[in-house]
């Protein structure tokens, strides 16, 4: 495990980044490829956009994993898969989700469950997969995306809301479960960002976001990028179990 050096932030370590063919996923992979780091990143479907970011990453050590992480044994795999290529992680960074934007009555139990799969119990074992290698040698970063829509009461799917408030709790829950072995844990809320789940927003709630947001804009996914990349680092050696909301002032 390299101990970083001045040639970069994250230089030597290995980030394991979902969902990074597109939007904050390919924001936070570019910077931390800049940043020195080994970039492994999983995609679903969208193997047109996962290329693009490997193109994106230029000559950084770089695995595109395709992979559905909702399915049970996803999150095993895919970090057997990187362990067994560069013989661990440094840091989990966890981004996949999905959103629709379906009214709370007309949410059926299908679209309930499907949402949780991805966006809380995926997290929760690749959290589990990944805190297994990083307890063993005694260091990590776990960082997971969150969203404003679970920090306050804004207008967004239900389902969506309770998937990120989720998230948040189980970010403080393990920062006390793991900070003992060296692994600090924390959340990104994150406003809304160029691509990704930025497509599932009325336009109208878009324009809303923007007129609150004190900067007047959405968000450029490597804003996101360069925050990420920091909680993933050694230089972070003291903030753990924080929610850091990345909203350009919108929710201030």
């Amino acid at each position: 495990m390299s101990n970083g050096t001045p040639e970069g932030l994250l230089h030597g370590r290995r980030v394991l980044v979902t969902g990074g063919s597109g939007g904050i996923g390919r924001g936070i992979c570019e910077v931390a490829a800049r940043e020195g780091a080994r970039v492994a990143f999983t995609y679903h479907g969208n193997a047109a956009g996962a290329e693009a970011t490997r193109a994106q990453l230029g000559g950084a050590e770089v695995i595109a994993i395709q992979v559905d992480l909702r399915e049970r044994d996803a999150a095993a795999r895919v970090v057997a898969q990187v362990d067994a290529a560069w013989g661990g992680i440094d840091a989990l960074v966890n981004n996949a989700a999905i959103s629709e934007a379906v009214p709370f009555v007309l949410l059926d139990d299908d679209d309930w469950d499907d949402l949780m799969a991805l966006n809380v119990t995926a997290v929760f074992r690749l959290c589990r997969a990944a805190a297994r290698a990083m307890v063993r040698q005694k260091y990590g970063r776990i960082v997971n995306i969150g969203s404003i829509a679970g920090a306050r009461s804004i207008a967004s799917p239900v389902h969506y809301a309770t998937s990120k408030g989720a998230i948040e709790g189980m970010t403080r829950s393990l920062a006390h479960e793991l900070g003992r072995y060296g692994i600090l844990t924390n959340c990104v809320a994150a406003g809304i960002f160029e691509g990704g789940l930025r497509s599932t927003i009325p336009e109208h709630h878009q324009k809303r976001y923007i007129d609150a947001c004190a900067l007047g804009r959405i968000g450029a996914p490597v804003e996101c990028g360069e925050l990420v990349a920091w909680l993933a680092s050694a230089r972070n050696t003291y903030l753990n179990g924080t929610v850091l909301v990345l909203d350009g002032g919108t929710l201030a």
